[in-house]
């Protein structure tokens, strides 16, 4: 089954379980390794090797018979992700040990190299192409109209076109050849023409404004948490006014060049690192919204310790997390998370497990429970620097 990158089936990733283990494999193929054996096909064969390793030395015999079995049938599946001629920047995998379904997806962006076998599937590389990919929108205007682009996890593909179609059959006399030379007057010929230009730009601005509430729509429909801008400034001001009372979640992103002439990838590569700017700066809002209203008393959490509180409450609305910390704790028996050196009443420090990785227990407890998950990238880390990297705004 292909894995179409949206809330509703990463919540059903995350909500996959499977006691025997399930098996994620990321793969990033690297176009400029033209080798036989690339380093990104060897890191991720060698982490599925150290896999096999490990299950073959599993003291539970029903367990290791299985893994290995799953590993031997998943063979060909895997293959293909480790395919250097399958499209795809990033390739991942998801296979619970125990039932036949393979969850698949491609992405135009990187993930990681990595094989993991846990209860269940490793999300921290998902949650990352979820936040620097997420779906942003295009607007090339012109005096063509505007072209329409979806921008999604380095997918950019054309939706529609909104032509501007303007019937000048009543305005010859004040544009043709005929009308200079009746005039005998050159002075006369030139405002006859400016007069055609300017009534031409009225029109088209008139036409910009009337389609703004449906751009804004379209907008909503596909999600775009960020929309570029462009073509002539006084253009892409009259769309901009439309868009700037849509909800305060989006960002408009301006770029005074007219790219009517490109192509949709032509276009997608020149916005994008506009677009990648406007994410990383939004991921550091994020991460001062969180830790200010943590700070006033508001609905929000920094640190381990309190964040993990509000999931046991379920009142976790937008996890942010720093990517490359790693964070220990431990848990109970029922699954409960918490910090070192805090347990709940009636536990004992002998009835508590090791959990060596709390960010990707987060991560998942994030997506079952239906709260947003951003990553922050190392420009907005800092942010959460002296918050162990974990903040949360919270539901009330």
């Amino acid at each position: 089954m292909t894995v179409i990158i949206d809330p509703t089936s990463v919540r059903d990733l995350a909500a996959m379980n499977d006691e025997m283990g399930v098996l994620t494999v990321y793969a990033t193929a690297d176009p400029r390794d033209k080798s036989a054996s690339p380093a990104w096909r060897l890191a991720v064969g060698n982490a599925i090797g150290a896999l096999r390793s490990g299950a073959a030395d599993d003291g539970d015999r029903e367990r290791r018979a299985a893994v290995l079995d799953r590993l031997d049938r998943l063979q060909p599946e895997i293959e293909s992700v480790l395919d250097a001629g399958e499209s795809g920047v990033g390739r991942a995998l998801f296979a619970p040990v125990s039932r036949d379904e393979v969850h698949t997806l491609n992405v135009q962006m990187p993930l990681d190299d990595c094989a993991v076998l846990e209860r269940r599937p490793y999300l921290r590389p998902l949650a990352g192409a979820l936040t620097l990919g997420a779906p942003a929108g295009v607007l090339a205007v012109s005096h063509e109209g505007v072209r329409v682009i979806d921008l999604r996890f380095g997918v950019a593909r054309e939706v529609t076109r909104l032509a501007f179609d303007l019937d000048t059959d009543d305005w010859r006399s004040m544009r043709g050849p005929a009308s200079l030379a009746q005039s005998g007057s050159p002075s006369r010929g030139a405002n006859q023409l400016d007069r055609f230009d300017r009534r031409v730009e009225d029109n088209l601005q008139r036409y910009l404004a009337s389609v703004r509430p449906r751009l804004s729509a379209i907008a909503d429909e596909h999600g775009w948490q960020s929309v570029a801008v462009t073509g002539d400034r006084r253009l892409i001001d009259v769309v901009r006014k439309g868009l700037s009372t849509s909800p305060a979640r989006r960002d408009v992103v301006l770029l005074d060049r007219v790219v009517e002439s490109l192509s949709t990838n032509e276009i997608a590569a020149l916005v994008r690192p506009e677009l990648e700017e406007d994410r990383r700066r939004r991921c550091r809002v994020l991460a001062e919204q969180a830790r200010d209203a943590a700070r006033s008393g508001g609905p929000g959490t920094t640190g381990i310790s309190d964040t993990l509180g509000a999931f046991r409450e379920n009142r976790v609305a937008h996890l942010v997390l720093d990517g490359t910390r790693e964070l220990r704790g431990q848990r109970t028996f029922d699954g409960r998370y918490y910090p070192h050196g805090e347990r709940p009443p009636g536990e004992s420090d002998a009835a508590m497990a090791e959990e060596p990785d709390l960010g990707e227990r987060m991560i998942e407890m994030g997506y079952t429970s239906g709260a947003a998950v951003t990553m922050l990238p190392p420009e907005a880390a800092g942010v959460l620097a002296e918050e162990d990297g974990v903040a949360a705004l919270l539901r009330w």
